[in-house]
């Protein structure tokens, strides 16, 4: 049992002890007079008044109606103040009852009620040390996560009765990858991947969900994958990223640093994964005492990476046309949530990798769309400053 859960335990078992006592007494309960109370309390505020016209925080005005209401109260609770009154009642059997039943609910309605919306794991910070504006923004994130979630169990729905929707798959597959959510997208792209069993990119897709459910782990069905993928389209960058992180997970630290160089050679100079591989080969050279510089490009990643940048047809990552499709036969409340969850996940990658122009293009251009041209025009001043 946690510490907290202990302390709360001590809270109702004191608190019960002193709402049960009074009534199991035998004897003579005296009831306080309130009024007396009351009078205490009158008194304190004249002082508090008179402390607040100090500091000036009252006029003289406000302090002679503050003070003239407050002795108003006080004539009349000194009036009505009298003797204790005493009291003498031996508890029945439906007063224990009721008692009992009081207690009972408020102890376990109380642990309920913080059981569902407290946060009984989380640390104690004082105000001044919490982070109201993060914490005000993953509040914002747990509801899009929610409505994130929703709107794929529709899609999840509807596919059940649409199974030959390989649209409909790859959306589902995506969507869950974002979510997190690999053993679900490992499934739609087993289903996306049935309907077209010789589309590379879906076969690539598949292949990487299977590395994201393992932990980052290039199984060998991955690797299969991954290895016709080359073989098929040279080009591909993920084909030969992964394949070198399978070298590099087997101990084989020389071949994939060669896989990775090879990567660099065919890409061209802003792809998003640059600064990634870079810090591969950085690492696993220094690691294991590999001189970079003694691994060239080889010939076939250098003819691959000349003909690309003679021809470079850039395809930013983002919806297909079958996902525009698939996208059509949502409500427009669900797609407007799908849009902005795809939007809101582009900027929070940018955040962490903030060098990557093409998504800088990618997001002013998302934000125009939306009508927000005030970030769209942010956007776009981050992409102008990387290309400088």
């Amino acid at each position: 049992m946690s510490l907290i859960w202990i302390i709360i335990a001590l809270i109702i078992t004191i608190t019960l002890g002193l709402l049960i006592w009074p009534i199991l007494r035998d004897r003579n309960t005296q009831i306080t007079v309130r009024e007396s109370y009351d009078v205490a309390i009158y008194k304190d505020q004249l002082k508090e008044a008179d402390r607040e016209f100090e500091r000036g925080l009252l006029t003289t005005e406000q302090l002679d109606a503050v003070k003239t209401e407050i002795q108003r109260k006080l004539i009349v609770a000194a009036d009505q103040s009298a003797a204790a009154v005493y009291a003498s009642s031996e508890p029945s059997n439906p007063k224990m009852i009721t008692a009992f039943g009081l207690v009972l609910f408020l102890s376990i309605g109380s642990v309920a009620v913080y059981s569902y919306l407290g946060s009984p794991t989380l640390g104690n910070l004082a105000f001044v040390d919490r982070d109201i504006e993060k914490e005000r923004k993953a509040q914002s994130g747990g509801q899009a996560v929610s409505e994130m979630t929703t709107v794929i169990d529709r899609l999840e729905q509807k596919l059940a009765t649409d199974p030959n929707n390989l649209e409909g798959w790859l959306m589902l597959g995506r969507s869950a990858i974002s979510m997190g959510q690999f053993p679900r997208a490992v499934k739609a792209y087993e289903q996306a991947l049935a309907l077209s069993p010789g589309n590379i990119d879906v076969l690539i897709d598949y292949a990487e969900t299977l590395v994201l459910s393992n932990e980052g782990q290039v199984t060998e069905d991955a690797l299969k994958s991954f290895k016709y993928a080359h073989k098929t389209n040279a080009a591909h960058p993920k084909a030969r990223y992964y394949i070198a992180l399978h070298h590099a997970q087997a101990g084989n630290m020389r071949l994939a640093i060669q896989d990775w160089v090879d990567l660099l050679a065919i890409s061209l100079p802003d792809a998003p994964w640059i600064q990634t591989v870079q810090s591969q080969i950085k690492d696993a050279a220094k690691e294991f005492k590999i001189d970079i510089a003694s691994i060239k490009p080889s010939l076939e990643a250098q003819q691959i990476g000349a003909n690309i940048r003679e021809s470079p047809q850039i395809t930013a990552p983002g919806p297909s046309q079958s996902e525009v499709k698939a996208a059509g036969e949502m409500s427009a409340d669900e797609r407007q949530k799908m849009i902005l969850s795809m939007v809101k996940r582009l900027a929070d990658r940018l955040e962490e990798n903030p060098n990557d122009r093409q998504g800088w293009l990618r997001l002013s251009k998302a934000y125009n769309v939306l009508g927000d041209t005030e970030k769209a025009g942010q956007a776009l001043q981050q992409a102008n400053a990387l290309s400088k």
